[in-house]
């Protein structure tokens, strides 16, 4: 592999901690999954935290990712792993396989962002989850990978350009203080308006039947 090849393969795999796994935190995002969904694909899935997460929920399931190490590591988890670049996803599914696809700070890496949530568009039956860093909270030892970032109207528009309907967009509050929030909720939202903007930005979208 020559310096080009690594370097557009570090910029896809992103920036992964190989000896953490936190499956506690990829939980926030059940509670977006709709309830006629029964099968997921997890693409980008690292370790595979959320897939167990998921497995343990009932779903049926199945990952894709293109660090061949994750890929090994999360086969332990669950069996339906494959090595699948993301931004040419109908090569590796057909179309209309998954109820629901997710995809969790992935679009930030990748060199063909707007791409890829049609390759999703393709591949979901129903729906899909997106989660993404707010622009304004890239930290900077993220900047190396983060190819792409957006806010909430700036994201909006990929999406609703891509061929989604975007049934909820949620800007997560709790990852800045979540502790003063659990005091004064009301107030603090209103505080957080003015001083801060979201960390990350999580939405549900349904496929567009009428096309793009």
């Amino acid at each position: 592999m020559n310096f080009i090849d690594r370097y557009l393969k570090s910029k896809l795999v992103g920036h992964i901690g190989y000896d953490v796994w936190r499956p506690n935190e990829k939980k926030k995002y059940m509670e977006y999954i709709p309830n006629d969904v029964k099968t997921i694909l997890d693409i980008g899935c690292g370790l595979g935290e959320f897939l167990w997460v998921l497995q343990k929920n009932g779903y049926e399931i199945g990952g894709c990712d293109v660090d061949e190490a994750c890929i090994e590591r999360t086969r332990k988890i669950i069996k339906d792993v494959k090595y699948a670049d993301v931004q040419r996803l109908s090569n590796y599914y057909s179309n209309d396989s998954f109820d629901l696809i997710t995809c969790l700070h992935v679009l930030e890496h990748l060199s063909y962002p707007y791409e890829t949530i049609q390759e999703i568009r393709k591949v979901t039956k129903k729906y899909a989850i997106f989660a993404v860093p707010n622009a304004r909270y890239i930290a900077f030892n993220e900047r190396d990978t983060h190819l792409f970032s957006w806010n909430k109207r700036s994201f909006t528009n990929i999406i609703e350009s891509a061929g989604f309907n975007i049934i909820l967009i949620s800007e997560d509050w709790t990852n800045i203080i979540p502790e003063v929030l659990k005091l004064t909720p009301i107030l603090s939202k209103v505080l957080l308006r003015v001083f801060y903007d979201p960390f990350e930005i999580i939405t549900l979208v349904r496929k567009n039947e009428r096309g793009i």
